[in-house]
C-alpha cells in the first residue's frame, strides 16, 4: 500500500519536475543567447518586478496533464500484475551439480 502511494506520488510529480527542469534550462539559453546578441555597454543590475513571468497556463495544464497520465500508467501497472497463485516461489540456491539456479516460480507439488 504505502509502496504503491510513493511510487505514484514520484511518477505524478516527477514528469512535472522534469517539465520545469527544461523550462528552466530553455529560459536560460534565451537569456544567455539575449546577451550575446546585445552586447550592451551599460549593464543595468536594478531589479525589475515585471521580468519574473510566472508560468504559462499552457505549461501549468500540460505538466499537470502530464503527471496524471504517467500516475495513473505507474498505478495500473502495478495493479495488472497477475498473482502467483497457486505457485511456489523456490529461491536462488546450488543444486547437486553445484550449479547456481535462479529463483523461480513453480506449481505446488
Amino acid at each position: 500500500m504505502i509502496r504503491s502511494i510513493i511510487v505514484t506520488l514520484f511518477f505524478f510529480f516527477g514528469p512535472a519536475l522534469l517539465m520545469l527542469l527544461l523550462r528552466n534550462i530553455f529560459l536560460f539559453w534565451q537569456f544567455r543567447r539575449g546577451l550575446n546578441r546585445q552586447d550592451p555597454d551599460i549593464i543595468d543590475i536594478t531589479p525589475n518586478k515585471h521580468q519574473k513571468t510566472p508560468p504559462s497556463r499552457f505549461f501549468l495544464a500540460s505538466a499537470i496533464t502530464v503527471g496524471l497520465i504517467f500516475a495513473w500508467l505507474a498505478w495500473s501497472q502495478m495493479h495488472s500484475l497477475p498473482p502467483h497463485e497457486g505457485l511456489q516461489y523456490i529461491p536462488a540456491h546450488i543444486n547437486q551439480e553445484g550449479k547456481l539456479v535462479d529463483g523461480h516460480y513453480s506449481p505446488h507439488p
